[in-house]
């Protein structure tokens, strides 16, 4: 004899299973819209100007500010890094790069 699933279960299995299949569709989007976005223009360059770090607009326009922060005692490859100019996205990240530099 066979036993025959109740109604019900049925109708929650079909209900599960299309609503796994709708959150597995949900991510392929997800992912697939988040590679087109495009990176956000920076807003900011880190530059040495006459030994000092300093703090300019993306156009290379400034310097906006001078920072205390002697870049000869920097090693070398941010010293050489600093001279080509650093690009920075925004508040958080130039905070994130003085606070590398020692300020």
């Amino acid at each position: 004899m066979k036993r025959e699933m109740p109604k019900a279960f049925r109708a929650y299995f079909i209900l599960l299973g299309v609503l796994a299949v709708l959150c597995i569709l949900a991510g392929i989007f997800w992912f697939a819209a988040d590679k087109r976005r495009t990176p956000a223009e920076p807003r900011y360059l880190l530059k040495d100007s006459a030994g000092y770090l300093a703090l300019y607009a993306a156009d290379g326009s400034g310097p906006l500010a001078r920072y205390d922060i002697y870049t000869r005692l920097l090693p070398e490859a941010d010293v050489l890094a600093l001279q080509q100019g650093i690009t920075v996205q925004d508040e958080a990240e130039l905070q994130q790069k003085l606070e590398d530099y020692g300020l």
